[in-house]
């Protein structure tokens, strides 16, 4: 299907955690109403996200790096490697010591137990996304800009003159 050029430029030029954690849930089988909904993402911007080529891309990537995991998983439950059953055995008990530290007596300990017990279940701290956004000034607020102004308008409507001065209310 070809989108419109406007909607094409409004895909995503990187995919970012939130990105990440809404192709999770539909690699997960979550439809995409449920996993917006899951989310706080509205229902259209996610349109335009999981259609863009890079999503699809790298939710191709995610689906084959999870049957890859399965596959893995299975061969190695079946593999008599030593040192894996050992480690599959204390397992749990490194879990329980884990928790176990927040209750420590040192307050770091408490907080890197934390951190590495959210990390390992999915929350780790995002990354923060920078963005350039396009905003075009409503015919509302250029006359309201025209009248602070006193009337004195450059040929587009817009207050002339106005570069470099600090039009914050005070």
């Amino acid at each position: 299907m070809e989108h419109s050029e406007c909607t094409k430029e409004q895909y995503p030029d990187k995919i970012n955690l939130r990105h990440r954690a809404l192709m999770r849930r539909l690699v997960a089988g979550m439809n995409l109403t449920q996993a917006c909904e899951d989310l706080g993402y509205s229902l259209q911007r996610a349109s335009v996200i999981v259609n863009s080529p890079l999503f699809l891309e790298e939710k191709e990537k995610m689906s084959k790096n999870v049957e890859r995991g399965f596959v893995d998983a299975e061969s190695t439950r079946l593999s008599a490697d030593p040192t894996r059953a050992i480690l599959d055995d204390a397992k749990e008990a490194a879990a329980k010591t884990m928790k176990g530290a927040l209750n420590a007596n040192s307050e770091s300990v408490k907080i890197n137990a934390a951190k590495d017990i959210l990390d390992r279940t999915g929350y780790a701290k995002e990354d923060k996304v920078n963005a350039n956004i396009l905003m075009e000034p409503s015919q509302g607020l250029l006359d309201m800009l025209t009248r602070v102004m006193g009337g004195k308008n450059g040929s587009n409507g817009v207050p002339a003159n106005t570069e470099g001065k600090d039009s914050t209310p005070k």
